[in-house]
């Protein structure tokens, strides 16, 4: 009788091994990471590079906060940012900020200084450029600098992360044209941990904030952001003439899927329009992320702590 031979393959972090290269051999010592590259077909205008970090394999580690000088002497548009991590089993997420050179304070994502312009976050899992709405941009004045706040991660052994941040620029002819893109933070937790105290066991944890918008403008997107106890987040609109309309509902909210949600039809919101942000916790044993649900949550920095942030994304009219 014909002996029959399967060959099985197993694909593993984009690697794709035959069994037979296994004998023998720990088959996850055999992976090799798939090596990340820039995207919009080339290289970036201007690569910044995040000062390297070491991270020990074990323990809670603080933010770390970090200037980077941008060396330009004429002033820039941002059109398309890319992060690439130097180690992303470390890396929790990066949030950047074009400021000052001099502005070396600490602040945080809920704040909303008008000394600092965000400019995109990085989190698992997104990969690709972000590229702002046509006609839109980040400016970047002469004397300016990246700031970016890192939240690493302990994964078991020791690493080093040097996180690089891709530019690409709009040319000079189609500077003269850009709007100003704009994130807006809508928050409840300024002082966190007074702020935010869920009880424990409450299964419908309520709370809401709001920001109106002096002038007229276009709203593109926005981003719901809570922790391991965060139910829901909707935001809507109240418009002058006590008018309500529906932005986005994100009725099921979970920790790990946090998209930024780009309108496919940018709204405009006349002068004194009021965006409403409500949202729910649920830090009961019935939330199978709740890290426990025996304690009041806390607003904080870290995963087990809570933040309840609506980030609007807009340019003024």
């Amino acid at each position: 009788m014909k002996k029959t031979v399967l060959t099985t393959s197993l694909l593993v972090a984009g690697a794709s091994m035959t069994m037979s290269a296994f004998a023998g051999v720990d088959p996850l010592t055999q992976v090799k990471p798939v090596e990340a590259g820039w995207g919009l077909n080339g290289a970036p205008d201007y690569i910044v590079d995040v000062p390297a970090a070491q991270i020990p394999a074990t323990g809670v580690l603080d933010y770390v906060n970090t200037n980077v000088d941008l060396p330009f002497t004429e002033e820039k548009w941002v059109k398309s940012v890319q992060f690439i991590p130097g180690d992303k089993r470390v890396l929790h997420h990066l949030l950047s900020y074009v400021v000052a050179s001099d502005h070396t304070e600490a602040f945080d994502e809920a704040d909303n200084d008008d000394r600092s312009e965000f400019l995109e976050g990085f989190a698992p899992g997104k990969e690709d450029p972000t590229t702002y709405p046509a006609g839109t941009g980040v400016k970047v004045p002469v004397g300016s600098a990246l700031r970016m706040s890192i939240h690493y991660t302990a994964m078991g052994q020791e690493t080093e992360d040097a996180t690089r941040v891709g530019l690409w620029f709009a040319d000079k002819d189609e500077a003269e044209s850009l709007k100003a893109f704009h994130t807006y933070s809508v928050s409840a937790q300024g002082g966190r941990e007074n702020n935010i105290i869920i009880p424990p066991g409450d299964m419908n944890y309520e709370m809401a904030s709001n920001h109106v918008f002096d002038q007229e403008t276009t709203l593109y997107s926005f981003r719901a952001h809570m922790h391991y106890r965060g139910k829901s987040m909707r935001a809507s609109v109240i418009y002058p003439d006590q008018t309500r309309e529906e932005i986005i509902n994100v009725a099921n909210y979970n920790f790990a899927w946090q998209p930024t949600y780009r309108l496919s039809e940018p709204m405009v919101l006349p002068a004194g329009s009021r965006v409403v942000v409500e949202g729910a916790f649920d830090n009961s044993q019935y939330n199978v992320g709740n890290p426990d649900p025996s304690v009041a949550a806390v607003g904080g920095l870290q995963s087990w702590d809570e933040m309840f942030i609506g980030y609007f994304s807009y340019t003024d009219n």
